[in-house]
């Protein structure tokens, strides 16, 4: 950084005003344009939608907002996840127009001031982010890969049937109904994942409130062998499914989770063929879903299922911290 420039003022918010927000959001699709990919998860961009009157208790993120001038329009943002306080992650952009000035080395440096063991996220692992995230000492301590594989023409085939074991049938997600069973076997199947097994109810309603979301596309397996005094039988595993409304070629294995009780049973391959078969009957061409890099085990599945990385996320931090 050039000693003569002016460092920028960075202030930070627990949450976005309306006019605030949206310059955010405005500024993420211009990175978006530019770079050929989202700088911001979908967690951090819901995050940055809630206006101040609609955060409640369970919010756990820092926005960091620069202006260019005291009232001018945000071309600098970040957001720290704080649900975990001994290793938060962050997300940084800035926009193209405004980049090589020091705006992305000082948003860093005030994160890394404030939060030591923060873990930073570069989408697309960017050359820019490679070379800012060197320059203060980072590495790289997580991949998340993109794998994808086609739905339509050469390659796409999918059996016709998918067995499940006896007991076991799927249905659709209920809305309210399956919300408490949801997040409970979500937690249980996700307990070491860093995200996911995190996810709450708010966190939920958020994404059902989503154009995106379709009912139809969020599989639950159920075991009809054990069922609840009010009739409910024991939810097994499901696989969410994501279909974008301004994408419709594409869809997502979003997300595929099995119960541990049930693990062993095949339930997580015939699970995710049940979604893949769904996707392909709503027109999506290309299945696309993440996955972690050093989980040799489900990139084996999805590879047999015939998923091939796409794309990779990394994420860094201090280079003393154990990955």
């Amino acid at each position: 950084m050039s000693g003569d420039r002016p460092q920028p003022d960075i202030e930070e918010l627990p949450a976005l005003p309306g006019r605030v927000s949206g310059d955010v959001l405005a500024l993420a699709v211009r990175a978006a344009g530019h770079d050929g990919v989202r700088p911001l998860s979908e967690q951090t961009v819901l995050q940055a939608r809630r206006l101040p009157e609609t955060s409640a208790s369970h919010e756990t993120g820092v926005h960091l907002v620069v202006r260019d001038g005291t009232q001018g329009p945000v071309i600098g943002y970040g957001h720290v996840d704080t649900s975990d306080p001994d290793e938060p992650s962050a997300e940084l952009v800035v926009d193209p127009d405004q980049r090589r000035r020091g705006v992305g080395g000082a948003l860093l440096d005030h994160v890394l001031q404030r939060w030591p063991q923060v873990r930073l996220w570069s989408h697309g692992d960017l050359q820019d982010a490679r070379t800012l995230y060197a320059s203060r000492g980072l590495r790289v301590v997580r991949e998340l890969w993109q794998m994808a594989r086609p739905l339509a023409g050469e390659w796409s085939d999918l059996p016709d049937q998918v067995e499940l074991p006896d007991g076991l049938a799927v249905r659709a997600y209920r809305v309210g109904d399956d919300d408490e069973a949801w997040l409970a076997v979500n937690a249980r199947a996700f307990a070491d994942h860093a995200e996911q097994g995190r996810t709450s109810l708010a966190d939920l309603q958020d994404r059902q409130h989503e154009p995106w979301f379709d009912p139809s596309g969020f599989l639950v397996v159920e075991d009809t062998t054990e069922v609840d005094p009010d009739g409910r039988a024991r939810m097994a595993a499901f696989h969410w499914t994501k279909v974008e409304t301004d994408h419709p070629e594409t869809g997502e294995v979003y997300v595929v989770g099995v119960d541990p009780d049930y693990q062993g049973r095949g339930l997580g391959t015939a699970v995710t063929l049940l979604g893949l078969q769904h996707l392909r009957a709503v027109g999506v061409q290309e299945a696309t879903l993440y996955v972690d890099g050093d989980n040799a085990a489900a990139i084996a599945t999805y590879q047999r299922l015939g998923f091939e990385r796409s794309a990779v996320d990394v994420m860094y931090a201090a280079g003393d911290t154990e990955a």
